[in-house]
């Protein structure tokens, strides 16, 4: 290589602005913009311009010990140089911070170096992004959707308080048999006939209460980002499996912020909806749905003799992902809402 060409310009430097912040706005994830934010002062201060930003948080992991205290000794003696090393890089990394010194040593577990990440607060972590306007937040799901609970889906939208809720759920999913004849109305009118048992009632009302404890904790955790990010207009938190999502457009997070203080509980005082098919039949999927459930939840005052909820389940889920997936449960919900009976109940604030 010639000296000309060791000295010739970094033609990367030449870019503007403008589509720099183009390409991290493409980039969006919120952790891969941290990384680039290291790599020089310039990018260092246009991530922090970033109006688009998706940030997913690990669930926090841990790492056993080796069962010999004396090799522990031994490799924590020459592994400490390296973590030095790793705690100066990662000053220019604050959003991937090093793990908390003050951990005594007679923990049984030793949490990994990017658990600080997966502990702290969104706000915490999103605090040197100055100008964001649309934030998407994916969240480890708990273990409580497990194999029980695999077709269950829910979507909540908040101002200050739950404006909405939708729930579909489900038992099983099975392709509809060739074999199957269908040449009346009268199986699916018998169906509609059939009363839900004390038992299937109990697993709905566990669905329902479920999803309003982990949509409003979704929400609590939005506090604080927008209360900082004045710029906000449109925040979505969902989870890692895409079972539940809490949405919230401009209005309903200038709301948020301007009357958080104000009301005490996230949730006011709900009426519920509840329509309900032992065998629901899905034509436009292929397949067949056992236990088919479909649930519109509102604040009492925002219910009138003439609303069903049929404008909920127009809006669908939205759902990022396989289209498929998506598709079957808006099928389910618009199908359910056709049914003549429902059921409904009356939940207090909390």
């Amino acid at each position: 290589m010639s000296i000309h060409e060791e000295n010739e310009e970094d033609l990367f430097d030449r870019l503007p602005d403008a589509i720099l912040l183009t390409i991290f706005d493409k980039l969006q994830d919120a952790k891969s913009l941290s990384i680039s934010s290291s790599l020089c002062k310039r990018f260092r201060f246009l991530t922090t311009q970033t109006q688009h930003i998706s940030l997913a948080i690990p669930s926090q992991k841990y790492h056993k010990p080796l069962p010999f205290s004396s090799r522990n000794k031994f490799i924590r003696f020459f592994l400490n140089p390296f973590q030095f090393v790793y705690r100066q890089i990662s000053q220019w990394n604050q959003i991937c911070m090093p793990c908390d010194n003050t951990q005594k040593k007679s923990d049984s577990y030793s949490c990994c170096t990017c658990s600080s990440y997966a502990s702290s607060s969104p706000a915490e972590i999103l605090r040197n992004f100055t100008e964001i306007k649309e934030l998407e937040i994916r969240v480890p799901s708990n273990g409580g959707g497990g194999d029980s609970d695999s077709l269950l889906k829910w979507k909540g939208e908040f101002g200050s308080q739950l404006k909405n809720c939708l729930v579909v759920g489900g038992i099983s999913l099975s392709p509809i048999r060739n074999d199957r004849i269908d040449n009346s109305d009268a199986p699916i009118r018998e169906l509609e006939l059939q009363r839900m048992t004390n038992e299937d009632l109990k697993l709905r009302i566990v669905w329902i209460i479920s999803s309003l404890i982990a949509a409003s904790a979704r929400h609590c955790l939005l506090e604080e980002v927008i209360k900082e990010k004045k710029l906000l207009n449109k925040v979505v938190i969902m989870d890692d499996i895409g079972q539940g999502k809490v949405c919230m457009n401009g209005e309903e997070v200038e709301e948020m912020r301007r009357d958080a203080e104000v009301f005490s509980s996230k949730m006011p005082a709900l009426k519920v909806k509840m329509w309900y098919s032992p065998e629901l039949e899905l034509p436009e999927g292929g397949c067949v749905m056992k236990g088919a459930t479909l649930v519109v939840i509102k604040p009492v005052e925002e219910w009138s003799k003439a609303d069903d909820g049929g404008d909920l389940v127009a809006k669908g889920f939205g759902f990022a992902g396989d289209g498929k997936e998506e598709k079957v449960f808006d099928e389910v919900a618009r199908e359910l809402v056709k049914l003549e009976r429902s059921y409904s109940l009356e939940m207090n604030s909390f």
